[in-house]
C-alpha cells in the first residue's frame, strides 16, 4: 500500500506538471477549429452572394429582347428583297422588249421594295450605293463608273429615252440585289443601335433633303419614295412597340399616319405611281415636311425610352 501510494503521488505530480501544456494544446486545437469554422462560414457566405453564372444578367435579357425585335424586322425586309429581285427581273424582260412606255411603268413598279429596305443601308453600304446612289454621291457625278443602279436606269428611260443603254445596268442591278439578299440573311450585320440610327436618319432625310425632289429627278416619283421610306421606317420600329409606354406608341402612330395622310391625295387606289412631284404646291410640301419631322421626333423618343444609344 505504501508503494502504491507513492506511485499515485508520482503520477499526480507528473499530471500537474503536464496540465498547463495540455491546456495549451487543447486551447490551440479549439482555436484552430473555431477559426476554420468562421472561415468556412465566410466562404459559404461569399459563394452565396456570387451570381449564378447560368443566370442571365439583366443587360443580357434586355439585349435578347431587343435583338429578337431586330430579327422580326429583318424577316419583313427579306420578303421585300425577294420581291425586289422578281420585279427587277420583270423590268429587264420589259427593257429587252423595246417598249419604252412599258419599261417606264415597270421601272416605277420596281422601285418600292428597296425604298423600304433602305432604312438599314448602313449595314450594306456597297449594295446601297450600287442599287440606289444618285450622281451627287460621286466626285465625277454622272460621269463616274460607280454611278449605276436604279437612278442610272431612271436617267436612260425618263430623260434620254435610251432603252438599250438601260439593259446592262439592270442586269448589274440583279447582281447587287442578290448580294443584298445575302447581307439580309446574316443577322450579324444588324443590331438595335445601328438599326435605329438608320430609322431616325432616313426619317430626317425625307424632310431635310429628299423634299427637294433629288430622289426621282427624272421620273417625277418622289412621293412614291416618301411613301415607302416611311413604310420601311415604321416596319423596323413596330416590333419594338410592345416594349414601350402607350403614350410613346400613340405619338409614333399618330405621326406616321400624318405622314401618310399628307401624301394620300396624290395616289390613286390600285396604282403604284403617284402624281408628278412638280404638281405639289409649296403649302403641300410644307405639310409633308412638318409631318415627317414630327415622325422623326417621335421615333427619337421611342429610341431613348428603349435605352438604345
Amino acid at each position: 500500500m505504501i508503494k502504491s501510494d507513492k506511485v499515485q503521488v508520482f503520477y499526480s505530480e507528473i499530471l500537474l506538471m503536464m496540465k498547463p501544456k495540455l491546456q495549451s494544446v487543447i486551447f490551440a486545437i479549439a482555436g484552430f477549429i473555431l477559426v476554420s469554422a468562421i472561415g468556412l462560414t465566410q466562404v459559404q457566405a461569399t459563394q452565396s452572394n456570387q451570381p449564378d453564372p447560368s443566370t442571365p444578367k439583366p443587360t443580357q435579357v434586355a439585349d435578347a429582347r431587343l435583338n429578337s425585335r431586330v430579327e422580326q424586322g429583318l424577316e419583313y425586309f427579306r420578303d421585300l428583297a425577294a420581291q425586289q429581285l422578281s420585279l427587277t427581273e420583270e423590268l429587264l424582260v420589259t427593257l429587252k422588249s423595246g417598249d419604252l412606255e412599258a419599261a417606264r411603268e415597270a421601272y416605277v413598279e420596281a422601285r418600292p421594295p428597296y425604298e423600304e429596305i433602305e432604312v438599314l443601308a448602313a449595314s450594306f453600304e456597297q449594295e446601297d450605293s450600287d442599287i440606289d446612289a444618285r450622281p451627287y454621291a460621286f466626285a465625277e457625278g454622272e460621269a463616274s463608273s460607280e454611278f449605276k443602279g436604279f437612278h442610272r436606269v431612271e436617267r436612260f428611260l425618263f430623260r434620254d429615252n435610251d432603252i438599250e443603254a438601260a439593259i446592262p445596268y439592270t442586269e448589274e442591278l440583279l447582281v447587287s440585289i442578290r448580294s443584298l439578299i445575302d447581307k439580309l440573311d446574316d443577322p450579324s450585320n444588324f443590331n438595335p443601335s445601328l438599326n435605329f440610327e438608320g430609322i431616325i436618319g432616313l426619317a430626317t432625310e425625307v424632310p431635310a433633303k429628299k423634299i427637294s425632289s433629288e430622289e426621282e429627278t427624272w421620273s417625277g416619283q418622289t412621293l412614291l419614295i416618301f411613301k415607302h421610306n416611311w413604310r420601311g421606317i415604321y416596319s423596323q420600329y413596330e416590333p419594338f412597340a410592345d416594349l414601350l409606354d402607350s403614350r410613346i406608341t400613340e405619338q409614333v402612330d399618330t405621326a406616321y399616319e400624318a405622314c401618310m395622310d399628307s401624301i394620300a391625295p396624290f395616289f390613286t387606289e390600285g396604282k403604284t405611281a403617284a402624281v408628278p412631284y412638280t404638281n405639289l404646291s409649296a403649302g403641300e410640301r410644307r405639310e409633308i415636311v412638318e409631318a415627317s419631322y414630327e415622325f422623326r421626333n417621335a421615333l427619337i423618343q421611342a429610341r431613348n425610352a428603349l435605352g438604345i444609344s
